[in-house]
């Protein structure tokens, strides 16, 4: 092989090389755009004995002595028509709860599959996306014209004197906890989700 031909093969094979890692790097970023930034399925562990009270934000969680679960704290919130209510109104049915913004991309990233969540889980699930009412200048005419110019229609609900958010220790958005009908913590995901870590959450509170 002459001296031409090996430079040839040598240049195709760096090509070759380049494009590979473009390929890599696109798939990687597309996987980070799209998943979580974590998802904990929480599993059995010792527990109590004595079965938790969840009627008010005060009581101390104690473990649900069959799964070891823990129990999901009650908050207050708010509804679209300014109507105050606590997450305990809700148990009884699984619950996916967030906790959003509409000045955080990857909430908006996510928001699509919150609505194919309610239109196809809405009578088996309460979907309970909650805006971070007052965060970073966000405002109730924001969030609705949000909801409006995307289509969106899950109910609204806003944590606007951050019980929610010092209930649950928010430190970053988003972050989804699955709650059982009983009121127990199943799994949390901190970071975008897509379709198929929904999925995987989805399956920890219906199964």
């Amino acid at each position: 092989m002459n001296q031409q031909s090996r430079t040839i093969l040598g240049v195709i094979a760096f090509a070759v090389i380049i494009m590979g890692a473009i390929f890599a790097y696109n798939v990687l970023v597309n996987d980070e755009a799209n998943a979580p930034d974590s998802m904990i399925i929480h599993t059995t562990v010792p527990t109590q004995t004595t079965a938790p009270t969840m009627q008010e934000s005060t009581t101390a969680p104690q473990t649900q002595p069959e799964t070891g679960l823990e129990p999901a704290p009650n908050f207050n919130l708010l509804d679209s028509d300014g109507n105050e209510l606590q997450l305990s109104d809700f148990f009884g049915k699984p619950i996916v709860l967030n906790f959003w913004a509409t000045w955080c991309p990857a909430c908006v990233r996510e928001t699509p599959v919150f609505e194919t969540l309610y239109q196809e889980y809405g009578d088996r699930v309460h979907v309970l996306k909650v805006n971070l009412l007052g965060s970073r200048g966000e405002t109730k005419e924001i969030v609705e014209n949000f909801m409006h110019n995307g289509g969106y229609t899950f109910p609204l609900f806003f944590d606007d004197n951050d019980s929610g958010a010092r209930a649950y220790a928010v430190r970053g958005i988003p972050i989804t906890f699955f709650i059982d009908e009983n009121g127990y913590i199943a799994a949390t995901a901190s970071g975008s989700l897509n379709e198929r870590t929904m999925a995987q959450g989805l399956e920890t509170i219906l199964r």
